[in-house]
C-alpha cells in the first residue's frame, strides 16, 4: 500500500447498468481518486464496459447463483487474488462477499463487505459480517442484521438532476413510450422479479380507489425469473386492467425521465425465496424525489424515513403486499395539490443528500481502515 493509492479488488455479482449496487460501484470507481480498482464481475453485461471506461481493470467471471457455481467462482477469485495481492478486497453485495471470504482468508487479505440490501439477513448476514474486517451498509436499517457495533453507514450519493416534466415526456416519446395526458400515471422501475411487488401495483388498479390511474412498468425480465414479465401481463389481463398497464421494457437511464410521471411506487414485498424481504436504501425513490414526484413505498425503512421531511411528507407509506392500501394511497394522490406539495418537499430533501465526492471520500477512509487491520479477521467486541 502506498500513501496515496490503495489497490482494491472489488467483486460484484451483476453486470447490468441500471441496478443500485452496480451504479454505486461505478460511481465509486469514477470518483475515488486515491483508490486503484481491479473489478471481478460475475456476469456479462454493459457494466463491464462502463467500469473500463471509468479506469478500472476488469475481469469477467460469469457464474451462477448456486453453491457449486459459487465454489467454482471462489477458486477463480483465489487465483486472481494470489496473482495480484491487493491491499483490500471488497465484496459488493452478499453473493460477492460469499465468493471472496474464503479466498481472502486463505491469503491473509483484509475484506470489506458493502451490504446493499436485506438478502439472506436471517442466514448469512451475521457470519459474513463477522468474517470481514469492515462492513459498510448503505442504510442503517440494512446493517442491523450483521449485529456488529462498528458497521459504517455510507448512504449512496445524490443522483444527477433529472429532466423536467415536459423534456422527460418528449424524450420518452422518442423512445416510443407515451403517457395518456388525461390520466395519471404511476411508475414502477426495476428488474421484473417477484419480490419487487409489481404484481401489487397491477392488482391495486382493480380497486375503484385507483380510478384515474395507469401503471408504467419500466424494466425487463431477470435471468433468475425469466417468465415474470409474462406472468405480470397475464395478471393484468385477468384483472381486466390490461389497457391501463404499459410494459416499457428496459429504459437506459430511466431515472432521468421520472418527472414524466405523476408518482413512483416501490412495493417490495416478502415471499420470494433467496430474495430481500424488504427494500434496502431504494435509490429509485431518491431519484423520484429529485424529479419532484411523490413516492408510494411499502413498509418502513430507509425510503419511509427519507419521505418524512421537516416540512411534511414527500410520499405515502402503505402496508407491504396490500393492493387495497396501495389503491387508497393513489386516491389520496389524485389531488394535484397533494402531489405538488409532496413533490416539492421531496425535491428539497433529496437535494441535500451527499455528493459523489463525499461518498467516495467516505469509502476511501473505510477501505484504508480495513487494509490497516490486515487479514487477521479479528472479531469486534
Amino acid at each position: 500500500m502506498t500513501p496515496d493509492r490503495l489497490s482494491v479488488t472489488a467483486v460484484t455479482p451483476f453486470a447490468t447498468d441500471g441496478g443500485g449496487s452496480e451504479q454505486w460501484l461505478l460511481s465509486l470507481v469514477r470518483n475515488a481518486q486515491r483508490l486503484r480498482f481491479r473489478v471481478i464481475v460475475m456476469q456479462q453485461g454493459p457494466l463491464v464496459g462502463l467500469l473500463r471506461e471509468a479506469g478500472a481493470e476488469v475481469v469477467e467471471l460469469p457464474t451462477g447463483a448456486d453453491a457449486l457455481a459459487l465454489a467454482r467462482a471462489g477458486r477463480a477469485v483465489l487465483a486472481d487474488l494470489r496473482a495480484h495481492r491487493p491491499d483490500v478486497v471488497m465484496g459488493n453485495g452478499v453473493k460477492a462477499q460469499l465468493a471472496i471470504t474464503g479466498p481472502a482468508k486463505m491469503l491473509g487479505l483484509p475484506t470489506a463487505w458493502v451490504k446493499h440490501d436485506h438478502s439472506f439477513d436471517s442466514s448469512l448476514a451475521r457470519p459474513l459480517g463477522r468474517l470481514a474486517q469492515q462492513v459498510v451498509a448503505t442504510a442503517a436499517e440494512v446493517g442491523e442484521a450483521v449485529e456488529r457495533p462498528d458497521v459504517v453507514v455510507v448512504e449512496p450519493e445524490r443522483p444527477p438532476q433529472p429532466l423536467g416534466s415536459e423534456a422527460a415526456q418528449r424524450a420518452l416519446a422518442e423512445l416510443g413510450i407515451h403517457t395518456r395526458g388525461n390520466r395519471m400515471t404511476l411508475a414502477m422501475v426495476g428488474r421484473l422479479v417477484p419480490y419487487k411487488g409489481v404484481d401489487i401495483g397491477i392488482s391495486a388498479l382493480a380497486y375503484p380507489a385507483s380510478e384515474g390511474w395507469d401503471l408504467m412498468i419500466i424494466g425487463g425480465d431477470d435471468p433468475a425469473t425469466p417468465g415474470e414479465g409474462a406472468r405480470l401481463a397475464r395478471l393484468a389481463a385477468e384483472l381486466e386492467v390490461g389497457d391501463r398497464v404499459q410494459f416499457a421494457g428496459p429504459v437506459p437511464h430511466a431515472s432521468r425521465y421520472l418527472a414524466a410521471f405523476d408518482a413512483l411506487a416501490v412495493l417490495t414485498r416478502p415471499g420470494q425465496a433467496g430474495a430481500p424481504q424488504r427494500e434496502g436504501y431504494g435509490i429509485t425513490a431518491t431519484e423520484a424525489m429529485l424529479a419532484s414526484i411523490p413516492v408510494v413505498v411499502a413498509g418502513e425503512g430507509p425510503i419511509a424515513r427519507r419521505l418524512r421531511t421537516g416540512s411534511g411528507p414527500a410520499g405515502l407509506v402503505v402496508r407491504p403486499a396490500d393492493p387495497l392500501a396501495t389503491a387508497v394511497a393513489l386516491r389520496q394522490l389524485s389531488d394535484p395539490a397533494v402531489r405538488f406539495g409532496m413533490g416539492q418537499r421531496g425535491q428539497q430533501r433529496a437535494s441535500s443528500l451527499p455528493s459523489a465526492t463525499d461518498v467516495a471520500e467516505a469509502m476511501t477512509r473505510v477501505l484504508q481502515q480495513a487494509a490497516a487491520r490486515g487479514g487477521a479477521f479479528a472479531l469486534p467486541g
